[in-house]
């Protein structure tokens, strides 16, 4: 949200722009809002606003952007701030707001509601000067603080009470475009300055929110190719083939952020949640959606009056994610893939104590790695929204699984821990070797520590029966092999024939 309201705000990284050129090159403010005009066209814009020019200096009052969704679902129009464009004697504009203004949205859904809300911002020291020429042009820009405040909020043409307001230690960046025939290409490079953020909202029905938040200092940086002209929903397919992609990774050094619902002003729930240090990439192209991250240390506490009578406290030391997977069809096989860890995850001894009173568990922080591959053949085009559930509804599947790498799916927690790995491929030509389902080949791998003494634990709690506990010691004695102390460990192979070893023993 702070780098929306960041962009709304310079209307820079959103809108502007453009390749570095040599100094000698000559652009006006004609010119610049011509390259504005383009861009959000691409993004599926009307756009909107009075142009005068006088002399050196051209003026843009009254801008907006007009957004009209297919089959009319619902229209958006952007109110954005008047621009005043000023011609330099060495061939360079210089961009200029007023100190505070105002940017609304309108939001129309038929048969469904509207609304509509106004945002005051204010900038000091902003400065900004476009060089390039018409069709490769770049934009600097900076502020040395900025505040967004909102102004007014309506649903339904009835009043909404909400009260907000961002405070940052201001931004800086450089955004270039280049206007092709085909595509138009957008780069930002944007570094945004600590930021306060608070609001308070009232619903009709009485319960209060608020929030607080203080967010250390973060980057950004994104290209794009988007279709000159622009496209719609029906077309994003075909966009993505022709050479559209947005890309976009941030980094910030943590947050905190401190929230409190009540009604009739008895509080229902509050939480504080602390995060650190973390890093996110995106990428949207013809291949697929990509995106990766990790985040530090974080923590958290949660008082939810009716689910638990006292607040539930906890930290992690690490996240990651990372996932893969495609948009289009393709008869060739595409990738899928599925990361995810967890580690070092912790609780309070109170939320310990209240599921393990007698501390029959191991209070051993928690660690979870996930890490799937898999190629798979899809028939399914997801971005023909018009289509999906036509394409889904089918009696065959159009999507089959071609091959599961499992590189390693891990956990630890209360003293036991378990790891597995393998590669599989599935022939969906033979249905018959195991009833109907494709025939798997491959081999996997999986160890256990610590599962018998959990098994005595769980019994002791009484969450499991003895008869419970026989069947899995039972299961666990048939299909692994010990290989340690209250280790195990277990090896499963398929081989083309649809002959299943356990251990080195045939099972099927």
């Amino acid at each position: 949200m702070m780098l929306s309201f960041r962009l709304l705000g310079s209307t820079s990284a959103a809108a502007v722009l453009l390749a570095a050129q040599p100094a000698f090159a000559d652009v006006t403010g004609p010119d610049v809002w011509a390259a504005y005009i383009s861009f959000y066209e691409a993004t599926g814009a009307q756009v909107i606003g009075d142009v005068t020019t006088t002399g050196t200096e051209t003026v843009v009052s009254d801008p907006a952007l007009l957004y009209r969704f297919p089959f009319g679902i619902a229209t958006v129009r952007m109110g954005i701030p008047e621009m005043r464009l000023t011609d330099q004697s060495d061939g360079t504009v210089t961009l200029a707001y007023r100190d505070t203004f105002d940017v609304t949205i309108d939001v129309d859904v038929p048969d469904q509601g509207s609304g509509s809300g106004v945002f005051s911002v204010t900038q000091s020291g902003f400065t900004s000067t476009v060089s390039g020429d018409p069709d490769a042009m770049s934009i600097t820009y900076a502020a040395d603080t900025m505040a967004l405040e909102v102004k007014e909020v309506t649903l339904d043409g009835e009043p909404f009470d909400v009260q907000g307001k961002l405070l940052s230690e201001g931004y800086s960046g450089t955004s270039t475009m280049a206007l092709g025939e085909e595509l138009i290409t957008v780069t930002s490079d944007q570094s945004i300055g600590a930021a306060e953020l608070a609001y308070i909202m009232t619903s009709p029905f009485g319960d209060v929110t608020s929030q607080t938040g203080t967010y250390a200092p973060s980057s950004y940086q994104s290209e794009m190719a988007l279709p000159a002209g622009g496209s719609s929903l029906f077309t994003l397919s075909q966009t993505l083939r022709d050479g559209a992609f947005v890309q976009v990774a941030s980094k910030t050094e943590g947050s905190t952020t401190e929230s409190v619902s009540s009604i009739d002003g008895d509080v229902f729930y509050e939480d504080k949640v602390t995060t650190g240090p973390a890093q996110t990439d995106m990428r949207i192209d013809a291949s697929g959606v990509k995106i990766s991250g990790e985040a530090g240390a974080s923590n958290f506490r949660v008082n939810a009056v009716d689910m638990a009578p006292f607040p539930l406290e906890g930290g992690i030391e690490s996240v990651s994610a990372n996932y893969a997977f495609p948009l289009l069809p393709s008869e060739d096989p595409q990738e899928i893939v599925f990361k995810m860890g967890l580690k070092n995850l912790s609780v309070s001894e109170e939320l310990w104590a209240l599921v393990d009173p007698t501390a029959a568990l191991p209070r051993d922080p928690a660690s979870l790695n996930i890490d799937l591959l898999a190629s798979v053949i899809s028939e399914i085009d997801w971005l023909d929204f018009a289509n999906l559930e036509a394409q889904l509804d089918q009696p065959i599947p159009p999507i089959s699984l071609e091959r599961l790498m499992i590189n390693d799916v891990s956990v630890s927690a209360v003293g036991a821990a378990a790891e597995a790995n393998g590669t599989f491929t599935l022939d969906f030509d033979d249905l018959d070797t195991f009833d109907g389902f494709p025939r798997p080949e491959g081999e996997g791998y999986l160890a256990v520590t610590g599962a018998n003494a959990l098994i005595d634990r769980l019994t002791t709690m009484g969450l499991i029966g003895p008869e419970e506990a026989g069947m899995a010691r039972l299961g666990m004695g048939f299909i692994a092999r010990a290989t340690g102390d209250d280790a195990f460990e277990t090896a499963v192979e398929i081989n083309e024939a649809g002959e299943v070893y356990v251990n080195g023993q045939r099972m099927r």
